[in-house]
């Protein structure tokens, strides 16, 4: 009677656990829980699996990195396997395909030790050439004896025995209206994998890039098949390719970190000299390794002296590179490192003199600073009057060009007019600010009559002594005398729309 109700009640678990599967297809959560909670009631022991069909790929590559307690060698390997695969049933994979039983097992995915219950997908193993680390135990370790993994693997054949002879025969009607025998054809020959060489027409295993008889390329249209397991001696060769690939990365990895250490060493001189023996460019001598020079931006070599002279003769800021030839001419700058080392103390002192007068000699916005035999000079922007020098530590007036010490700029210029009768340096730069007033370069002020100056920018100008806005294109007043908006002075600019005058940059 008890062996009778445990059927029945099996029986219906089996069909609740089968509606309970529907219900959740149909996202019905009523007859969910109806059904879940007839099962808790039978208290029967229950499994269950998400449908395979869930997930996006039937089978994947995952590269294992294999390894032992005995050594410190990995070996790499491919296995095709569905992400909804368990860890158990990989390991019985594992163990069908190699012979590694499962207890010797152990799985370490995504930095986690793997449990048996998990599926590959709760490891994060999603796509192809995902990568798993499997370290094998030893017997001893695992607490596997030889008679324990004989009987296992006899009850496994005998299952598998089993469920061939139970499995029942397919006779097609066809086969029973012939009166044929109650055996089985037998099953077709399975069609050849691969893919055929385009030059010899040999069948290559899938996986081979290349066929194996004359070398020709694998066509580019042909794609392995994701359900191809390799045999053994094509898993060994793909093992070996995957072994020279990283040995071949790792040759690289490491020449890669000894041109990096040579750069650095290098780059830590100041002056690279020649590796090898060469012939100046300039002289023509024969220069023993060490002796030379090699610059740095175009790697053209010559002997230091000619170097030197180079850069000692160069009446330019900036020291190009003496290669020339019938068809080229090297347009490189040497490096001021270089230049550095080429020079004695002395001399790099009047090269830096040097390119700073030339420096000084080229910008267009300039200063030099007014006190007698003071080295001191700036570059100037439109919005700054006055030249603080660091060297003498005296005040400069741009504006004036000159150095004016408890006077304003109008208090100089109407000293200077005085002086200007007796004392020869006042007669000249007074004479020298006429120069600037008659070639445009400078104005009066309209109001208070002050000698003003446009350094740079737009045409808008402010007085410093009255600051009176000031049009520099008309030489007006920019507002008459009510201030902002009085548009009776001299400039009317934009009034009803019109320029103040054709030359006038729109900018006050």
């Amino acid at each position: 009677m008890a062996a009778l109700d445990a059927c029945r009640n099996i029986k219906e678990a089996e069909d609740a656990a089968q509606r309970l599967s529907d219900a959740i297809n149909f996202r019905d959560k009523d007859e969910a829980t109806k059904y879940l909670n007839q099962l808790l009631d039978l208290n029967l022991p229950v499994c269950v699996k998400i449908n395979p069909k869930a997930y996006s790929e039937d089978s994947i590559r995952l590269r294992v990195g294999v390894a032992d307690a005995a050594s410190d060698v990995h070996i790499p390997i491919t296995v095709m396997v569905p992400v909804y695969m368990t860890i158990s049933e990989l390991k019985e994979k594992i163990s069908h395909d190699y012979g590694f039983h499962p207890v010797l097992q152990r799985w370490v995915i995504g930095k986690r030790l793997a449990q048996d219950r998990d599926t590959l997908y709760h490891y994060g193993v999603r796509n192809h050439d995902d990568s798993a680390f499997l370290f094998l135990l030893t017997a001893r370790a695992a607490n596997l004896t030889r008679e324990q993994e004989r009987k296992e693997k006899e009850d496994r054949r005998i299952d598998e025995i089993i469920e061939v002879v139970e499995r029942p025969p397919h006779r097609s009607p066809e086969l029973i209206a012939r009166g044929a025998s109650h055996h089985p054809p037998p099953p077709p020959k399975p069609k050849p994998v691969g893919w055929s060489c385009l030059g010899c027409t040999y069948l290559n295993k899938p996986t081979r890039p290349g066929c194996e008889m004359c070398g020709t390329a694998r066509p580019d249209n042909y794609t392995v098949p994701d359900l191809y397991e390799p045999d053994e001696a094509e898993i060994r060769r793909l093992q070996q390719e995957e072994l020279a690939s990283l040995q071949y990365e790792q040759s690289v990895k490491d020449e890669r970190e000894r041109n990096f250490q040579q750069l650095l060493e290098t780059d830590s001189h100041s002056l690279v000299g020649n590796a090898d023996a060469l012939d100046c460019a300039i002289c023509f001598s024969t220069i023993e390794p060490g002796e030379g020079a090699v610059l740095r931006e175009c790697l053209h070599s010559f002997c230091r002296e000619c170097l030197k002279e180079t850069v000692l003769n160069c009446a330019d800021a900036e020291v190009a590179c003496p290669f020339r030839d019938d068809a080229y001419s090297c347009n490189c700058k040497l490096q001021d490192r270089e230049i550095r080392s080429l020079l004695s103390q002395d001399e790099h002192q009047k090269f830096l003199e040097l390119r700073l007068n030339i420096a000084e000699s080229r910008s267009e916005n300039s200063y030099h600073c007014k006190t007698p035999d003071c080295a001191g000079w700036c570059i100037f922007e439109d919005d700054v009057n006055e030249f603080a020098c660091d060297i003498c530590s005296e005040t400069n007036c741009i504006l004036c060009k000159a150095i004016h010490k408890g006077m304003n700029c109008k208090e100089y210029q109407d000293d200077l007019r005085v002086r200007a009768q007796n004392d020869d340096a006042a007669r000249q730069t007074a004479q020298m600010l006429d120069q600037l007033l008659k070639n445009g370069e400078a104005m009066n002020c309209p109001r208070c009559q002050v000698i003003v100056q446009k350094k740079d920018g737009c045409d808008w100008i402010c007085c410093l002594m009255c600051k009176t806005e000031i049009c520099w294109v008309t030489k007006q007043a920019r507002w008459g005398p009510q201030g902002a908006g009085d548009t009776s002075g001299g400039c009317r600019c934009r009034v009803n729309g019109v320029l103040c005058d054709p030359r006038c940059q729109n900018c006050h």
